[in-house]
């Protein structure tokens, strides 16, 4: 398969990018940033070209990656923009992020999210874009790329020891915040340059 891996989104492929991520994501979208269509709005609107990874396929973006380094983030958003499209929601968005709130160092980059449309899910396209990231931070002499996977994604946590990240840590949630996020443990894994 003739992938196009490249940083930004094609503006005509923002919306698909947004859904691609929306369709990985769901269950902490819709807890979140609430229903299907506000929430890709918001997602398409404010997605940042300099941290947002595409792989396209014959002109369609098929997979997305997220990133954090150097300060920004790849959904580029004020608080108050925020705040103005989540209202009461903002409470768990903010507890989300108290729960995942990592300072990223000088020295890697964070993988926020990675996602693959459904149909081209197990054809490589995950696999291709994670090199581009590694290949992306050693390029830029970063020392590490790091992520964080949710116990209830096993899938997701092979994926990525199968390309060399290694398990680093892993935080446990207590009641009630485990049946409020909806999982009870978080591994933080790391692949160093």
């Amino acid at each position: 398969m003739n992938l196009e891996i490249a940083f930004g989104v094609p503006a005509n492929q923002k919306v698909k990018a947004a859904e691609i991520f929306y369709d990985a994501f769901q269950d902490k979208f819709e807890k979140i940033f609430g229903p299907k269509n506000r929430t890709i709005r918001l997602l398409s609107e404010h997605l940042s070209n300099n941290r947002t990874v595409t792989a396209s396929y014959e002109g369609t973006v098929v997979g997305v990656g997220g990133l954090k380094f150097g300060g920004e983030e790849f959904i580029d958003i004020t608080f108050w923009q925020l705040v103005q499209h989540l209202k009461v929601r903002i409470f768990t968005f903010l507890l989300l992020g108290w729960v995942f709130e990592s300072a990223v160092e000088q020295n890697e980059i964070l993988v926020d999210a990675l996602a693959v449309a459904q149909n081209m899910r197990g054809q490589g396209v995950g696999s291709n874009l994670m090199e581009f990231v590694i290949d992306f931070a050693h390029s830029r002499e970063y020392e590490r790329v790091r992520l964080f996977v949710i116990d209830t994604n096993e899938k997701a946590k092979k994926f990525y020891e199968k390309i060399g990240f290694k398990e680093e840590k892993t935080y446990s949630l207590i009641f009630p915040l485990n049946r409020i996020l909806g999982f009870n443990k978080a591994f933080e894994m790391v692949y160093k340059i």
